[in-house]
């Protein structure tokens, strides 16, 4: 009997969260600059493109606001009224065709825009001002989170803990070492596992959430356990198990 109470307790204590597996980003920081992650557009990506220019009749081509009566630019605005790349890779911009611009990045295709500007309706670039972007990162998040949830993130470079902060934070059941990323590249399907809980992790490139990541939060087992995950927790669990040891131990007496 008290083999069997050792045992309890001790895979009771066992099953507690250790203190270093939910800290996120542990250790030393490298000098690296997200200002070097230079994003290349892929194919069914959606633009944002801001053409401004001073003639108002060529502005109205370019304006996605120019049949609206606010200026705030929403989510449904940039998915049907943004540019979104097709199967070959390209873009339709009024007055300018069609422009090739997968495996570019943002300023090589606001130069491309520029070149062409100068083709058609410009003498100069001194008229124009020109803003390329993703029409905002849309991403799904599962798992062990709060708020699991399909969202969009307005940010350059956004990595996986902006995703998490959106979903309300990693439970306590979540494993932070072993968080799923997975990715369409290049008409593949990649398959990523991340530990959050190291500095390192920031030099992964699939640390930064690209368009239409799925990011999957795995349980511990201490879930699948169905033990405490603190240590207030994991003491009730023992309490009542003793408890109930002791009650089958009494009855048994009793007869």
């Amino acid at each position: 009997m008290k083999k069997f109470l050792i045992i309890l307790i001790a895979l009771n204590f066992a099953s507690c969260v250790p203190y270093k597996n939910i800290v996120y980003v542990q250790g030393k920081m490298d000098n690296q600059s997200t200002e070097s992650i230079h994003y290349k557009v892929k194919k069914h990506d959606i633009l944002f493109i801001d053409i401004k220019s001073g003639n108002e009749e060529i502005q109205k081509f370019f304006d996605i606001n120019s049949n609206s009566t606010s200026n705030q630019v929403n989510q449904n605005t940039l998915y049907f009224k943004g540019y979104t790349v097709d199967e070959q890779g390209d873009i339709e911009l009024p007055l300018l065709s069609k422009i090739h611009v997968a495996g570019k990045t943002f300023e090589e295709i606001k130069n491309l825009i520029k070149k062409r500007l100068l083709m058609t309706q410009f003498a100069s670039l001194q008229d124009i001002f020109i803003k390329v972007k993703l029409a905002g990162v849309p991403y799904t998040i599962l798992g062990e989170v709060k708020t699991p949830q399909s969202g969009v993130l307005y940010k350059v470079n956004p990595n996986l803990l902006d995703a998490i902060a959106n979903a309300g934070d990693v439970t306590l059941t979540g494993d932070l070492r072993h968080v799923v990323i997975i990715r369409n590249e290049n008409g593949k399907k990649i398959k990523k596992e991340m530990d959050l809980t190291k500095s390192s992790v920031v030099n992964s490139p699939y640390f930064y959430v690209r368009p239409n990541d799925l990011i999957y939060v795995q349980p511990l087992r201490q879930k699948t356990l169905g033990t405490g995950v603190t240590l207030s927790q994991t003491i009730s669990t023992t309490i009542t198990a003793l408890s109930l040891v002791t009650t089958i131990i009494l009855l048994s007496k009793l007869k």
